[in-house]
Parts: C-alpha cells; structure tokens; sequence
C-alpha cells in the first residue's frame, strides 16, 4: 500500500496544478491528450512505485498486460541502465538519448491509461518550479509563453523535499512499471 503521507503530497500536487489552472488558464495549455510531457524519460521517486502499482492493479488485465509489455520493450531497446548505480554524466546521457520515448501508460490517443495513479512529476509538469524562494524556471515549451514574472512565480511549484531524490531512490516509468509487474507477479 502506498505510505498515505505521500497520497497526501500527490493530492497537494493536484489541487496547486488546479489552483493555477483556475487562476491563470491563458497560461496553461494543458488539456485532455495533450502528451507532449509525457515523451522522455525523466525520474520518479520510490514513493510513486506503490502508486503506479495502484493504478496497474485497477486496470483491465489485457490493458494492463498491454503497459507491462510496452514498458519492457522501453527498457530493453534503450539499454536502460540501473539508475541507482549510475553517475550523473552516465544519467544525462540517457536521459538525452530517450528524450522522445513515449510513456508506457500512454494509449492510442494519447491519454494516460494511469492518471489517478501516475507519478508527483506527472502532476506538477507544465507548471514552473522553484524551491523554495529560488526560482528554477519553466519547463513546458506550451506553458506561460506569455506569463509574466509574477505570474510565473505565483504559479511556480515548490520542489521542497518531496522533489529531491537521492541515488537510492531514483526511477523511470517504465522502471516501476516492469518492478510493480514483477513484485505483483503479472511477469
């Protein structure tokens, strides 16, 4: 079962990227199958695992088969390292080299077959990030093109602690998906 103090953070998460959307929505071009956020691979924290879990475990049997499928194949065709064993320059050129690998979760039309479940960074992208009082920037290409500053900083989303991952505990999708699948015994 996922640890409720994290279902806390992710349900924070959803109602700050909500709060923007209602306050500032000429800023945000986010909206049913837009996916451009969800090609690449990027990390997850340990604490989404259990999460993304949930979400297989709630889907039909073939769909869910479908993902675990997908997301084996992710990680055989993109040699993908151990992250938790790799150094910084070995996790940027992976990253760089998958940067248009689409999401396992996704379906045909785009649309994330996981949503309720999907990790803290599916949730806050699009959004500007800051930690703290310092302002990091924005992230999606689509988003706040227009902003002002202090649009961008009211809307930005603080990392805080939730955010920062250590080597231990850093994930990719189709990682945590081919783990949940292992540890469920669905392969």
């Amino acid at each position: 079962m996922a640890d409720e103090s994290y279902k806390n953070i992710l349900a924070r998460a959803d109602a700050w990227f909500r709060s923007v959307s209602r306050t500032q929505p000429q800023n945000l071009q986010c909206g049913r199958g837009c996916s451009l956020c969800c090609h690449g691979l990027f990390e997850i924290g340990s604490g989404d695992v259990p999460i993304v879990a949930q979400g297989l475990a709630a889907l039909n049997p073939s769909r869910r088969k479908k993902i675990i499928q997908r997301a084996l194949e992710v990680m055989e065709s993109t040699k993908h390292p151990n992250l938790r064993e790799c150094s910084k320059k070995e996790k940027e050129v992976f990253f760089n080299r998958t940067a248009s690998v689409a999401c396992p979760n996704l379906d045909e039309a785009g649309m994330c077959m996981i949503y309720d479940s999907r990790p803290l960074v599916c949730r806050t992208f699009g959004l500007p990030l800051r930690d703290g009082r310092k302002y990091i920037g924005d992230i999606c290409e689509l988003n706040f093109t227009e902003g002002t500053d202090g649009e961008r900083l009211e809307a930005a989303w603080d990392l805080q602690w939730e955010d920062v991952l250590g080597p231990e505990d850093e994930f990719t999708v189709p990682e945590a998906i081919v783990l949940a699948a292992r540890m469920r015994g669905w392969i």
